[in-house]
């Protein structure tokens, strides 16, 4: 216990020292928690592929943000250790960021209680695409505005995450894509200087019956130069295999998604947004994702049955 304890004291000392950039908003957390947190990685009940699509504000038409993100993570047989690794192209009308990473845990466990920490790597390019909005004949005067994107030299990027569980009771903090310096454009004066952002989150489930489950959740977001934020949400699950999902972000955003089980290989999820307090044309999100277990096409039978079953125990 003294060496948990003291893992634990360094990790929080030596994460408050650094800075990050808020990754795009996800919200496929109940089916990938390697979405709240490096931590999860290979120690989630989904261990699997994951693809996904979000649109936001999609009134907006082609100015509206979207994001594609793609993700695998698994445990290494045998081990305490989890890999994994993300792509995300976030663009936001002339602006887009292309982020890479490859994430490490670790966990600790007794009979009840497992500690997970998380640690990932990796690098951003962003990127201006001028020839959008100024193609017009009389902005040819100037070549860096009407040929194409500039671009950011790529910058390396990290997170860190913890997690502890006791039986169906789960919190955990990251800094999510943590920074170092500034990264600037190599044709224009222009730079992007990483800021402090954190979020904590807390989950329980429990059961009403063999059949339903229920799982409650909350989010705290922050970090320097954003407005904190707080988001609950619940998912109720039947026989394991469909689930409904409703959640409240901040004071006037309202979630509802579903998605099933469609086989031990296919997961299927979709959220959507809107707000009370912006027009319901401009302010609607999408979200679509699936995930892909590849470890049921493992020919190892022992591993297939093993998979992420001991996030599970009670």
């Amino acid at each position: 216990m003294k060496k948990i304890l003291s893992a634990i004291t360094g990790f929080l000392l030596f994460s408050t020292a650094l800075y990050s950039q808020q990754l795009p908003l996800n919200e496929s957390y109940f089916i990938n928690k390697y979405s709240l947190a490096s931590a999860y990685v290979g120690n989630s009940e989904n261990n699997a592929l994951f693809a996904s699509y979000r649109r936001d504000w999609s009134g907006e038409g082609s100015l509206a943000p979207h994001t594609i993100r793609l993700s695998y993570h698994d445990r290494l047989k045998n081990t305490r250790v989890g890999l994994g690794g993300k792509l995300m192209m976030d663009k936001i009308g002339i602006f887009q960021n292309f982020i890479g990473m490859a994430s490490y845990s670790y966990r600790l466990e007794s009979r009840y209680d497992h500690i997970y920490f998380g640690i990932s790597a990796g690098f951003i390019q962003s990127s201006i695409d001028f020839s959008d909005y100024y193609n017009d004949p009389n902005f040819n005067y100037d070549p860096v505005m009407t040929n194409g994107d500039v671009s950011s030299q790529f910058k390396f990027i990290s997170d860190l995450s913890m997690v502890y569980k006791h039986k169906s009771f789960q919190t955990g903090f990251a800094l999510s894509n943590v920074g170092y310096g500034e990264y600037s454009y190599s044709e224009v004066q222009s730079g992007n200087k990483p800021y402090a952002n954190y979020h904590v989150h807390a989950l329980y489930s429990f059961r009403l019956d063999d059949l339903w489950q229920i799982t409650p959740l909350a989010i705290y977001r922050g970090g320097k130069n954003m407005k904190s934020q707080l988001e609950v949400a619940a998912q109720a699950k039947c026989d394991d295999r469909f689930w409904g999902n409703v959640a409240l972000r901040g004071k006037d955003i309202f979630c509802v998604g579903m998605g099933f089980d469609a086989s031990k290989e296919l997961i299927v999820n979709y959220t959507y947004n809107f707000s009370t307090g912006i027009s319901f044309s401009k302010f609607q999100n999408h979200e679509l994702t699936v995930g892909i277990r590849l470890s049921a096409f493992s020919k190892d039978e022992d591993f297939r049955n093993e998979s992420g079953s001991f996030l599970n125990k009670k």
